[in-house]
């Protein structure tokens, strides 16, 4: 036979769960209305503006240069922007890369910068520009101490700029050490003929379209002349020396 719970018995019980689901519910709004106090609380206070914009990885250009670019300015809302639309921004300068831009622990923005890399020096009028390997030119306000990039004279057009640093990336670091200066030299049968002036004293002819082919030969080469007695080496058509002696007495 069912046993008859009498409803008297019940009511305690249903009290109970009836207390729990009402104390649940407190407790839910309580941490709804303090996430909301707090973000409240969070957006007035000065952790939700911009208090510092950090700059990793520049060398081409200043910190400042690129804070400017950004747009960004301390005291402007930490939330109001889009990482892309920044990114964007300071990547429309040739001179960069890659950019990253990330908001940091409290109220800091940090823009993570890649340059395009020096590969050269470009000489124009008595002007000097460092050359980036994408092929684009950056003014120089004074010229460095030490020039320890091959100076490009007569490079001014881009098509024929980026080929010549096209080969001088396939060179070793020891190869591209010993080139002093490249003078392009076009003539009726080669408008990319060049002349190279080597730090060790040799002079070197040759084509933008084969330098780094063939100029992979020059410790050998000149290991091979006897005396090491200066001269030309003209890489153009094979391989041929003259001494300097014998190069400029007949002109």
């Amino acid at each position: 036979m069912d046993k008859v719970i009498d409803i008297e018995e019940r009511i305690p019980t249903l009290r109970e769960r009836r207390k729990k689901r009402t104390n649940r519910r407190f407790i839910i709004l309580i941490v709804i209305f303090l996430i909301t106090l707090l973000t409240l609380l969070y957006f007035q206070s000065p952790y939700s503006h911009i208090g510092r914009i950090k700059v990793e990885g520049n060398h081409l250009q200043s910190k400042d240069y690129y804070i400017k670019h950004s747009g960004l300015k301390k005291g402007n809302s930490l939330w109001d922007f889009k990482s892309s639309k920044i990114e964007g921004l300071i990547k429309s300068k040739q001179i960069v890369k890659s950019v990253e831009v990330k908001r940091s622990w409290l109220n800091t923005v940090t823009l993570s910068i890649k340059e395009h890399k020096d590969v050269a020096f470009l000489k124009e009028n008595d002007q000097y520009s460092l050359v980036l390997d994408n092929g684009q030119t950056l003014r120089l306000s004074k010229l460095p101490k030490k020039l320890d990039m091959p100076i490009l004279v007569g490079f001014e057009n881009k098509k024929t700029r980026v080929k010549m640093i096209h080969q001088l990336k396939q060179l070793s670091s020891e190869l591209t050490a010993l080139i002093s200066q490249v003078n392009l030299i076009p003539n009726d049968s080669n408008p990319y003929a060049i002349q190279m002036f080597m730090n060790d004293g040799f002079e070197v002819r040759g084509s933008i379209s084969s330098l780094a082919s063939k100029l992979k030969f020059y410790p050998s080469i000149i290991s091979q002349i006897k005396h090491k007695d200066k001269g030309v080496i003209d890489l153009e058509v094979g391989t041929f020396y003259r001494s300097y002696r014998d190069e400029y007495s007949k002109k």
